[in-house]
């Protein structure tokens, strides 16, 4: 798995590729624990090449819905995969994340 940080204003974009498990997952939540220091918002995971993501991937991005919610910041997931989505939609997180269809969209103030 691979994280690229990139700063625009007060919001931070995470473009993660990759798979997202056990193995990854730290270096995810590394990269999300830092903007949420910042308290960047919104904070954006672009989630476009990412092929697969497990419980402890989901756990990860709740962490982080938790974390913004602390100083009222706002978490944007962009980019599903079809496969991600569907996860998503089957442990009805669909309904507690906020998911757009473009950067642009999710950069948004």
């Amino acid at each position: 798995m691979n994280v690229v940080r990139e700063d625009h204003g007060t919001a931070v974009l995470l473009v993660v590729d990759g798979q997202v498990d056990m193995h990854t997952s730290p270096e995810l939540r590394r990269h999300l624990r830092g903007a949420l220091e910042q308290q960047s918002s919104p904070l954006v995971a672009d989630l476009a090449g990412v092929s697969f993501i497990d419980s402890s991937g989901l756990a990860t991005l709740i962490e982080a819905l938790q974390g913004v919610a602390r100083y009222g910041g706002k978490l944007r997931l962009v980019g599903l995969a079809p496969a991600v989505k569907n996860l998503f939609q089957l442990s009805n997180l669909t309904s507690i994340f906020d998911i757009r269809e473009s950067r642009a969209e999710a950069l948004e103030p």
